[in-house]
């Protein structure tokens, strides 16, 4: 089966919707599908290199290019002919590539559709309902809200996203000790690591603020991501950094590395569509400590299901000293709590679980026609 996978940009700032079609990706070319990957924005990048021919870029600029981009993705569907086309970008312009498209479109739903308040929002709404076969939904949240806004539920099926688990292990004390000297962190002090992308309302990072100037002094939060907070929160956080409380290690297309590095995983999200990053925590035998999803979200189902030892907004010197170590108490369960993920959140699952959704939509298409 031929496959277009189609994201936004190859930039791992993009999140976890690129992260999840580069996993499908290899796992659907490993196991002999012809999966293709194309970005709408930016220019060719690391990925590239990996996949070869199998990868396009249209190297635009802006949706202002929005004219430009339908012409350039018309022209790059027909030269790869896929049989079916899987979306990441969550970008309205492409659909109206799609309004005459002669394949079917799965639409990978990573985040929630939105209050639909305004004219554009509307009309992005109705050309992703009038062009999308199925939805994957990531979480029972995700797929409420798309509900709520009026989707079919007959086309919206839940598959959660997965990790690789060979990418994201477990590390001895002397192969963390060693990693550590490669990266730059403390050797004496208990690391606590964040990964994601610096946005505050969504991502929290006045949560992360709070948190590095409450630590214990034994205690080093890495800060691994990139965002619009970045320089702000650098600026306000000087004395943190200065007494070794904080560091940022700034933007990472190889973040398992500092999982493997650290004893514990900080998340600060206020609202997570998912939550790919606790996965990731997770796998590699790291507790979670985390403050409360209170926007919602599949996050918060995650935290549960993994056993994550949970702050509150009040944080004082005294509330963290004792949920890290309740967190670091925690460990011991890492091996089991991995295995237990291991079970449901594997890729070669999850991806055996998409391509049946595509079987099922490339039947009802072919007996339509």
């Amino acid at each position: 089966m031929r496959i277009l996978h189609i994201c936004q940009r190859d930039d791992p700032n993009t999140g976890g919707s690129l992260r999840v079609a580069e996993a499908l990706v290899r796992e659907q070319r490993r196991t002999g599908h012809d999966a293709w990957i194309l970005f709408l924005y930016g220019a060719a990048g690391e990925l590239f290199a990996e996949f070869a021919s199998n990868a396009r870029c249209l190297r635009l600029h802006s949706s202002r290019q929005a004219l430009q981009g339908v012409v350039a993705l018309r022209r790059e569907v027909l030269s790869i002919s896929p049989e079916l086309i899987h979306t990441h970008d969550g970008i309205h312009w492409p659909r109206l590539t799609y309004l005459c498209r002669s394949v079917p479109v799965v639409t990978h739903a990573h985040t929630p559709p939105g209050t639909i308040s305004s004219f554009k929002d509307r009309v992005g709404w109705l050309l992703n309902k009038m062009t999308t076969d199925r939805l994957i939904g990531i979480s029972r949240h995700t797929i409420e809200t798309w509900l709520e806004a009026g989707y079919p539920p007959e086309n919206i099926p839940l598959i959660p996203n997965g990790v690789d688990f060979d990418r994201f292990k477990v590390f001895d004390a002397s192969a963390k000790a060693w990693l550590r000297g490669q990266l730059g962190l403390p050797v004496d002090k208990r690391i606590v690591v964040w990964v994601g992308r610096l946005h505050r309302e969504t991502k929290g990072t006045d949560r992360i603020e709070k948190m590095a100037a409450a630590l214990p002094v034994d205690t080093t939060l890495v800060v691994v991501g990139d965002g619009p907070e970045y320089s702000g929160m650098y600026e306000r956080n000087r004395e943190s950094i200065g007494d070794g409380r904080l560091i940022f290690a700034g933007s990472m297309p190889d973040p398992e590395k500092y999982y493997r590095a650290s004893d514990a995983f900080l998340f600060t999200s206020y609202y997570e569509a998912f939550g790919l990053v606790i996965l990731e925590a997770v796998a590699s035998g790291l507790p979670v400590l985390a403050f409360p999803v209170t926007g919602g979200g599949g996050g918060a189902e995650l935290l549960k299901e993994f056993e994550a030892t949970m702050l509150g907004d009040d944080v004082s010197p005294e509330l963290i000293a004792e949920s890290l170590v309740a967190a670091f108490a925690k460990s011991a369960d890492a091996e089991r709590l991995r295995r237990q993920a291991k079970q449901r959140y594997t890729w070669p699952l999850i991806s055996e679980r998409v391509v049946k959704v595509y079987e099922e939509v490339l039947a009802e298409w072919r007996a339509c026609r």
